[in-house]
């Protein structure tokens, strides 16, 4: 006699799922491994597209983190790398030697450069800095206020930093006599504290690195002192971005759509320091958020996009004072040779206006 049971509903579909799934199980594998083949793919696809930082990994260079964290060079079809370096002088240096496609470095560290090394210097293709951050930085219980201060004083200078390197030639236009300064060589991670434990009475640096590391360690912004080059004519243009030779001759479609998608990441950054901060952890998981944050503002409103490129938009330049730019380095240098414009700058590579607009 055959004994029939009845299956219960719930259990019925459940058998009934687990059939599907076995009889459509190779489709479905196929179907994943397509999926997961694809973002392997399109790495394949991108154009690997070196970069080397003008100094360790902060809220400063957070409009390049972005970029990246945002997937603006994947668009493009570059895979970048940024990297780090000691300084202007450094990072340049290791564009102009082929170990990178582009640098970011400072424009009177780039003018030395180039006339030292006419043949293998980078040129800038996009001036970030409108202003020069580059000073004399001390806290104002020292009683330096301004250059000549610094007579029979220690002044704590870095190795490659475009500050230090640029030094001289701000006290040339200064009129301040240098023999009377002890200019004393620090490493970039224990300036500050020097400056605070009155190791050094002041020190070189661009003025969003020092002062925000002072604060950090609570030290007030009216406890400072900033004696900026620019105010006693060294009015030069700040950082940049630089492409190498090769990139130039070679690159030179990758170094428009780099300049391009760096160019919309500071955009945002500037626009939202506190939105896009987080770009940064990738690369300095310490650093306190709040800090650097404040960090990125400074340097967004007051270096990149200060009023002057309100009508341009950032990486606008004024010809005639680029070139009295150069004519400053080179004199406060005593070199008999100027710089053209065209020697240190490419402008084949500026985004249009309203890719440079900052709201």
């Amino acid at each position: 006699m055959i004994v029939s049971r009845a299956i219960p509903f719930a259990s019925f579909v459940s058998r009934l799922a687990a059939v599907a799934v076995r009889a459509a199980f190779p489709s479905l594998l196929a179907a994943f491994a397509v999926t997961a083949a694809a973002p392997s793919a399109q790495a394949a696809d991108l154009v690997p597209f070196k970069v080397v930082l003008n100094f360790q990994a902060d809220g400063a260079l957070n409009g390049f983190y972005h970029a990246l964290a945002k997937g603006y060079y994947r668009d493009a079809g570059l895979d970048v790398t940024l990297d780090h370096s000691n300084g202007s002088a450094d990072a340049i240096a290791r564009a102009a030697g082929g170990l990178y496609d582009v640098a970011v470095g400072d424009i009177a560290t780039l003018t030395e450069f180039t006339l030292k090394n006419p043949d293998t210097a980078p040129r800038a293709v996009f001036l970030l800095y409108n202003r020069s951050p580059q000073a004399v930085i001390s806290l104002k219980k020292s009683g330096i206020a301004k250059p000549a201060d610094l007579a029979g004083r220690v002044l704590g200078v870095g190795a490659a930093d475009a500050p230090s390197r640029m030094f001289p030639a701000f006290a040339n236009l200064a009129g301040v006599d240098v023999s009377k300064i002890e200019r004393r060589q620090i490493a970039p991670r224990v300036r500050e504290s020097m400056l605070m434990g009155g190791q050094v009475d002041a020190v070189t640096g661009f003025d969003s690195t020092v002062f925000f590391n002072l604060k950090n360690n609570g030290v007030k912004f009216d406890e400072v002192n900033f004696i900026y080059y620019g105010d006693y004519g060294l009015d030069v243009y700040g950082n940049a971005i630089l492409a190498s030779r090769a990139a130039l001759r070679d690159k030179a479609d990758l170094v428009r759509k780099f300049v391009a998608a760096s160019a919309r990441g500071w955009r945002e950054a500037i626009a939202d320091p506190q939105g896009t901060i987080m770009a940064m952890r990738k690369f300095n998981e310490v650093a306190p958020l709040e800090n650097e944050t404040e960090r990125l503002a400074w340097v967004g409103r007051r270096l990149i996009a200060p009023p002057a490129t309100k009508e341009q938009g950032i990486g606008y330049y004024d010809k005639a004072r680029l070139a009295l730019n150069l004519k400053q380095i080179s004199q406060a240098f005593g070199l008999d040779k100027v710089l053209t414009v065209e020697d240190i700058y490419d402008d084949r590579f500026l985004p249009p206006r309203e890719e440079r607009l900052v709201k």
